[in-house]
């Protein structure tokens, strides 16, 4: 990537999160929606007008299915690892909640997991993994990894935002970052992400009941 071009790049992200930031939402499907406009849609149109890329740059690409299964492996183990040490050192599960309504209403679960986490999920990954992240890497190389994640800090430091919730999507951001440099493609970091997150949320019902 050209240095101009570059710089107009950094400049639309600051110009994005900063909106997004500012951007008022009453609940959590307005918050989704707006996600989605921010997190997706615009930086789509962005990458496809400005940076004439294809949707693969940004890794909607099925990518290295190799390294993304080795990846997610070792990920997955090291995720579990960090959950282990937020459980048992920072009470996690004290502080992390679900609604109330899918913990003995199956059908609620699902819908809850597949509608509202997992769209979470491949938003986050799209934008902060598969545009920024896959940007920031043809200046900052791997470093880029750890810069990503550090901007997803910010943004919610900035907002106000953090709640435990969130939680498993900070602890995912790093692993996520891995996955997706080693195998080119947010598929395999969303999935690994996804299948966490609904073990995380099945065991939280589980000890609810």
């Amino acid at each position: 990537m050209k240095r101009k071009e570059f710089i107009i790049t950094l400049f639309f992200i600051s110009s994005l999160l900063i909106i997004y930031g500012l951007f008022p939402v009453k609940n959590i499907f307005q918050q989704l929606i707006i996600m989605l406009a921010f997190f997706s849609v615009v930086p789509i149109v962005f990458n496809k007008i400005f940076l004439k890329k294809s949707l693969a740059s940004a890794g909607l690409a099925v990518g290295d299915w190799k390294q993304g299964l080795i990846w997610s492996g070792a990920c997955a183990v090291a995720t579990g690892v960090l959950f282990f040490v937020a459980i048992y050192f920072f009470s996690f599960l004290k502080h992390y909640t679900i609604p109330s309504a899918i913990i003995h209403n199956y059908k609620n679960f699902i819908f809850y997991e597949f509608i509202l986490v997992c769209p979470i999920i491949f938003i986050y990954d799209l934008f902060f993994r598969g545009f920024i992240m896959l940007i920031l890497e043809s200046k900052a190389r791997y470093w880029a990894i750890l810069i990503q994640l550090l901007i997803f800090l910010i943004l919610i430091a900035a907002t106000k935002s953090f709640v435990w919730e969130l939680v498993p999507y900070l602890i995912g951001a790093l692993s996520a970052g891995v996955i997706v440099y080693k195998s080119r493609s947010i598929f395999y970091s969303t999935a690994l992400q996804f299948i966490i997150m609904i073990i995380l949320d099945a065991s939280v019902v589980r000890l609810a009941k």
